[in-house]
């Protein structure tokens, strides 16, 4: 009988520099998952562990403590490790963990995949850093009695694990943990320190707790695959709560009752210890003395060669499945085509060969699936509702027809557009009838879609597109297919799809065909159909899936929570085939197989492969022939049958390239391990009611002296503002358009618990989607970001456009800007994010409104309109229960009082307007009875300590920051205009027309210093208000304009704007010679910006930079210092500087007045 292989996986205080080393230059398998871990590391916190780790300037003796560094790499090493056994066919029936190492093992059980166990990895050392202090650990060798004998020790330390009689270790504070080493010396008992910096298992790590559990609350664990007994219970585990995580490095690790546990079940174990030091071999020796003689082994450890000690357990133990496993490395793919792969004859004998399912579509139909495919006699195939139906009937006929045949399945589906359908059917997703009828409703819908386009263009990428439409303003076209990487398909308003045919076939090399098509399939145009899709598929009934499928909208694996809202996204979302294919590459060795009528996806396989790069992914685990030996081991203790068949880790490895050439490994692209799905409502709790008594005016009493030494940073401003948020400080980044607020600002200000908003004015809708998945793949879960709402009374769609993408991506936090009153997308964005809680309203969808007005606050301060909100009702953009639940609240959670700030401005001191609004604030909540306050922050000329101080001692609930943001390194502007705006001083700003708003003589504040825009800006306007017509222009300025300003003529320039305006601006400018001036004056405005944006130094005079004179201010503050030079300053870092200097401040100050 073979002996029960049991993995064993160590935690902090088992590693070193170049732990594994020797295996990593030996060891493809191990060299390759170290790899494609740290690529993955590297997406999350923009460092590479490898390069720390194995860095030939560290030695194996030096300390390797960092906890962001250390947590990760042994992770990884004992992950790599695994794949490496697996590999040789040593597959364990048991795992245990013991701290950290429970991560590693859960892997392994198939709790979650590599990706997921790696980011919740990394989020746990992150956290630990950010909220807790210094910690230590000391391993005692002694009798744990002294532990709670001496109230020194007891008082100043936790004891995290008893590993036998005369070894226990105790951590704690680093402070304390001095006091406790002197406790055991003054006794005569050394403890060793342990290589850490975190106090693990004490309430030294309490701090990162909350957040740590919310981000564990959003994460999905399965079942164990194989048994997993935890050194957290000292039993086996089947069920994971959703703090389990957690408590496995907070609670006592209980390793010897977990190795008691599996020897008392099966007493013939090998333990094999994948940890990198073989310390838990050498815990085990002590206890085996009590339990029996199993066999263990290191296979890792810093003194001897770990490629002899792996082969010789290779030899001995290695399962005789390897050679099967060997002579299977192969891996099949199966694709199923989509509309316009068609053709009359499709599915031939198929029909008869399988009877019973074309029963089954003629009854759904309600007409001869076999007679509509093979002859077509009413030249009905190429329509939408009936193309789609015969398709995926065709299809799933082929894939039965291919398995019945070879009676392999494949090893991962996709499909392009409808063919996911058969895909998802191939899978086990649901049945033929379910799948049909969800085909029927879809081809149906699409096919009433009227007034659309669809162009394919080849030759040119998705950059260069994107290029086009945005230089001549097209911006009502979407992508609709990335098919291969210079072959895409556009999809848009028919008149915009034929507005482009000229344009793309002027470009060399390009060529533009147009689709016989009368809808804009896969764009926002389809948002009709999809609603009606939404409603329909609700009551369609899904299976777990047997076999992975990309899905179009994500080039990802599904997850089955996903497959309905996949499905209905799908309609209006990209078909992401390109990537897809880039996905399937990446898998070595892996066969391609077209399943369906006609070729169409081998051309565009054979152009993606030659064009483009793998992706490395792994896929989830599937079921594998070893599950039976594994399920069985425990038989004293039987267990309910999985949900999910058991797998070892091992089933899609990577192995040599046959079929593709694998990329070198720096062109691996990491893959987002979450889709952060709008969270659910529960996971936004509000603060409890009684903490919104009304705030007094001065936030800050004076305090006594023993109080003031306590003020820190965290404690400025309101902790509801922080609670609601999550955030650390009352300190948020404003959004600055153009995408100067860019998405790598966001996510720096979210990793150091700070607010920022993206800046989304003047930037296309699709990049700012762009931007969202980018700051949700990067941000973990419970870090803060927000969007921002700009008003554009001209555009009210556009507004609505950016509420839809932010409902559908669950954007929680909106800052509204511009706004004189309230408007239907606005309204919207609250409705959907209300919900009824222990009796009350609660709004999940924040609302920040910048508002420099009264009455403008006023509006925000009161219930949505209800003239509004009943239109909305009878449009059926909110529900009847909505409009009910705004009545009682406000439509913001916050006012943010914006001063003299740079950009559009009032001029407005904010200090003058904060008691009017704080005065206000108390008014309205009394009038309509609001159980939540209202908070009040305050904006503009914030860029030093003092200014700080001066609004949190005014009763500021928070602070926003704009111009300082600019001048840092994830500012999304050049480093031409970074290097201008360093240098200048407060009286270096200057007022100017505002462009977006030229006819109505809106203001802006801009930097004057080095550049003549004010100037310019100001002609311009000037000219504009007194004259008619360029024609009345005296010669001179005309001359002026069109040589200095333009750098062209007035007809060349115009003549130029005709090509991208539409047509009636076009017809309005030849009629309305005043219209055409203001025309040409505007572009100046745009063309400022632009180049100001991209940096084009030789036209630095003209440049457009919004600032106001905080960054003159802050400039003065840090000269002298390393923020002098803007390469030095981050976003988080000034901040939070800010911050800490403001309490500062604020604490000699009271002690003046104390």
């Amino acid at each position: 009988m073979s002996p029960t292989i049991v993995f064993m996986y160590a935690g902090q205080g088992s590693q070193y520099y170049q732990m594994g080393k020797s295996l990593y230059e030996e060891q493809p398998v191990f060299q390759s998952w170290m790899k494609r871990m740290d690529q993955i590391v590297q997406s999350l916190i923009g460092t590479s562990v490898l390069d720390e780790l194995y860095n030939p300037l560290h030695t194996v003796s030096q300390p390797f403590q960092r906890t962001l560094h250390t947590h990760i790499a042994i992770f990884m090493v004992e992950v790599a490790l695994t794949q490496v056994l697996l590999e040789h066919g040593i597959v364990p029936q048991v795992v245990i963990g013991a701290s950290l190492g429970e991560f590693a093992a859960s892997v392994t059980a198939g709790v979650w995949d590599v990706e997921e166990g790696l980011h919740a990895v990394v989020e746990q050392a992150r956290l630990l850093e950010a909220y807790c202090e210094e910690g230590s650990m000391l391993a005692v060798l002694h009798h744990q009695s002294i532990y709670r004998s001496n109230p020194v020790i007891y008082n100043n330390c936790d004891l995290a694990s008893v590993n036998h009689d005369e070894h226990f270790i105790v951590s704690g504070p680093a402070a304390k943990m001095v006091l406790v080493e002197q406790a055991l010396k003054s006794r005569g008992v050394n403890g060793l320190r342990l290589p850490v910096t975190q106090g693990f298992h004490s309430t030294a790590i309490d701090p990162a707790a909350g957040v740590y559990k919310a981000f564990l609350e959003k994460q999905r664990f399965h079942k164990p695959k194989i048994p997993f007994v935890s050194s957290l219970t000292g039993q086996e585990v089947q069920q994971f709560d959703p703090d389990y995580f957690w408590r496995v490095i907070r609670e006592p690790i209980q390793f010897a009752e977990a190795v008691s546990y599996v020897h008392d079940r099966e007493r013939d174990c090998v333990y094999l210890d994948l940890g990198p030091s073989g310390t838990l071999i050498n815990l085990l020796k002590k206890i085996k003395s009590e339990i029996g003689t199993d066999v263990a082994h290191p296979i890792i450890t810093p003194f001897q060669q770990n490629r002899n000690i792996l082969d010789k357990l290779i030899t001995q133990y290695a399962s005789e499945e390897k050679t099967v496993k060997e002579e299977s490395k192969h891996m099949l793919a199966f694709v199923f085509p989509g509309q316009g792969s068609q053709k009359k004859g499709m599915g031939g004998d198929l029909f008869d060969k399988f009877p019973d399912i074309t029963s089954q579509a003629d009854a759904i139909l309600g007409y001869s699936i076999k007679e509509l495919c093979l002859h077509d006699p009413h030249d009905q195939l190429g329509q939408t509702q009936f193309t789609q139906p015969a398709l995926y009937t065709v299809c799933s006929l082929m894939y039965l027809d291919a398995i019945q045949e070879t009676g392999i399945k494949p090893d991962v589906i996709a499909g392009h557009s409808v063919g996911e359908y058969s895909a998802l059917f191939a899978a086990g997703a649901f049945d033929f009838a379910t799948g049909l009828k969800l085909v029927q409703k879809r081809g149906e819908l699409m096919s009433q879609a009227f007034g659309g386009g669809m162009a394919a263009v080849v030759g040119l990428d998705e950059q260069g597109i994107q290029a086009l439409l945005a230089e001549h303003q097209l911006d009502g076209i979407d992508i609709a297919n990335f098919n291969t990487p210079k072959q895409l398909v556009i999809s848009g308003r028919k008149e915009d799809i034929d507005r482009a045919n000229p344009l793309f076939k002027a470009v060399p090399g390009i060529a533009y065909i147009p689709l016989k098509v009368s809808g804009a399939f896969h764009s926002r145009y389809m948002s009709e159909a999809q609603g009606q899709f939404a409603t329909h598929i609700q009551s369609a009934k899904f299976s777990e899936l047997q076999i992975p499928v990309l899905a179009n909208v994500t080039a990802r694996p599904y997850r089955f929570e996903e497959i309905q809202s996949n499905l209905v996204k799908q309609i209006t979302h990209s078909v992401k085939w390109c990537e897809t294919i880039q996905v399937l590459m990446g898998f070595e060795n892996i066969e391609i197989k077209e399943i369906g009528p006609g070729k169409v996806l081998a051309g565009l396989l054979k152009k993606t492969v030659a064009e483009a790069q793998p992706i490395y992914i792994t896929l989830e685990d599937k079921a594998s022939e070893q599950a039976p030996a594994a399920a069985t081991i425990f038989a004293a203790d039987p267990q309910p049958e999985p949900s999910v068949e058991t797998v070892p880790v091992q089933h899609f490895e990577a192995v040599p390239v046959q079929h593709f050439e694998a990329a070198p490994v720096q062109s691996f692209e990491p893959v987002p391990v979450h889709n952060f799905e709008p969270a659910p409502a529960d996971t936004y709790e509000p603060v409890p009611v009684h903490n919104f008594e009304p705030v007094p005016v001065h936030t800050f009493e004076p305090p006594t002296a023993q109080e003031s030494r306590q003020l820190a940073a965290e404690s400025l401003g309101s902790q509801a503002f922080k609670q609601d948020y999550q955030v650390k400080y009352a300190y948020m980044s404003g959004a600055m358009s153009m995408g100067i607020a860019s998405k790598e600002l966001v996510v720096r200000m979210g990793r150091a618990g700070l607010l920022g908003f993206l800046g989304t004015g003047g930037v296309e809708l699709w990049q700012t989607e762009e931007a969202i998945r980018y700051i949700q793949r990067e941000l973990a879960a419970g870090q803060a970001y927000g969007m921002n709402l700009l008003h554009t009374p001209k555009q009210p769609e556009r507004e609505e456009q950016h509420v839809d993408l932010y409902l559908q991506y669950g954007v929680r936090n909106l800052e509204a800007s511009a706004f004189m009153s309230m408007t239907p997308a606005l309204i919207k964005y609250r409705a959907h994010g209300l919900a009824m809680e222990n009796g009350r309203v609660v709004a999940h969808n924040r609302i920040i409104a910048k508002v420099s007005r009264p009455e403008v606050a006023e509006n925000f301060l009161s219930p949505a309109p209800d003239y509004i909100v009943e239109k909305m009702v009878d449009q059926r953009k909110i529900t009847r229960e909505q409009a009910h639940m705004l009545k009682q609240i406000p439509m913001a959670d916050d006012l943010c009082l914006e001063g003299d700030s740079g950009g559009h401005t009032d001029g407005g001191n904010a200090f003058v307007i904060m008691p009017s609004i704080t005065k206000l604030r108390d008014e309205m909540m009394a009038k309509y009875g609001y159980h939540k306050q209202v908070r009040v922050g305050v904006a503009g000329g914030i860029g030093t300590p003092d200014a700080a101080a001066a609004a949190f001692v005014l009763g500021a609930d928070f602070i926003l920051t704009g111009s300082i943001n600019q001048c840092t390194v994830e500012a999304g502007t050049s480093n031409a205009v970074k290097d201008l705006l360093q240098q200048i001083n407060i009286q270096d700003t200057a007022y100017a027309p505002a462009g977006d708003m030229f006819e109505l003589g809106a203001r802006i504040q801009v930097m004057k210093k080095g550049v003549f825009f004010p100037a310019r800006a100001k002609k311009l306007h000037e000219l504009y208000l007194q004259h008619q017509s360029l024609d009345e222009i005296n010669e001179k300025d005309k001359k002026q304009i069109q040589e200095k300003y333009f750098k062209r003529t007035f007809d060349d320039l115009y003549a130029e704007l005709k090509r991208t305006l539409p047509q009636p601006e076009v017809e309005k400018a030849e009629s309305n010679p005043k219209h055409k001036m203001a025309l040409l004056f505007k572009w100046y405005f745009n063309y400022s910006a632009r180049i100001a944006l991209q940096g084009e130094q030789d036209k630095q005079v003209d440049f457009q930079i919004h600032c106001g004179p905080a960054l003159g201010a802050f400039n003065q503050w840090v000269k002298g210092t390393e923020l002098e030079n803007w390469r030095n300053r981050h976003c988080d870092e000034i901040g939070i500087k800010l911050m800490t200097e403001t309490a500062k401040l604020l604490q000699h100050k009271m002690q003046q007045f104390a």
